[in-house]
């Protein structure tokens, strides 16, 4: 457990890959989940703002405080925080797209997928080739939108599925672990009066394999 930033409202904590953000349904999943063990660490109540799926490493956001908890779900929901993602993928078909794209679907989340599907929320993402590198495309991700599975999905329609992320047609890796971490939060569009102490961009190391 690695706290990046704490403010008296607000705490950013890095996940890691193999770790529930928050409590499984069934109260016998064995899985070690990561708020629970900041609550037993800062001895205190905590409030999860944002989750990051299982598999998947990098910042979660957390608040110490019901009002503080209530406003910064409002900047998700609003889309004023900025998120980027780095994954690893094959190289797919033809030349890296080296600038940014913009990718539009409707998605649906199923039992354990989710898919596109015409009855489906909007879903945007832009995402580009950062660099070539041991036979792998090392990409930014950003979801404009917050669908489940969103970067997952897009990434295997468009050809690259993500390193470890058998779900989603990619090959095998380590166990529990897919290539996809949470490298930067961005609050330069929350107000500073009412961001809590926050700085307008927390970052953290980039994925590696």
């Amino acid at each position: 457990m690695n706290i990046v930033l704490q403010t008296a409202e607000i705490l950013i904590v890095e996940k890691a890959s193999g770790w529930l953000t928050t409590p499984a349904r069934t109260t016998d999943d064995p899985r070690p989940v990561l708020g629970r063990e900041l609550q037993a660490h800062l001895g205190m109540q905590i409030y999860p703002v944002h989750r990051l799926d299982f598999e998947v490493s990098g910042l979660t956001l957390w608040a110490k405080t019901p009002l503080a908890h209530t406003r910064a779900q409002l900047w998700f929901e609003h889309g004023v925080v900025g998120k980027l993602y780095e994954g690893l993928s094959r190289p797919g078909v033809g030349e890296p797209p080296l600038d940014w794209q913009e990718w539009k679907s409707r998605l649906v989340r199923g039992k354990r997928r989710s898919f596109a599907a015409s009855h489906g929320k909007d879903a945007v993402t832009r995402a580009r080739v950062i660099a070539q590198e041991d036979g792998y495309w090392r990409w930014q991700l950003v979801p404009v939108t917050g669908r489940p599975h969103q970067l997952r999905v897009e990434m295997a329609a468009h050809g690259c599925p993500l390193i470890g992320d058998t779900l989603y047609g990619g090959e095998s890796a380590r166990p529990d672990w897919i290539a996809l971490r949470a490298v930067e939060l961005s609050f330069s569009r929350v107000p500073e009066a009412e961001r809590f102490g926050l700085p307008e961009v927390v970052a953290t190391s980039s994925l590696s394999l």
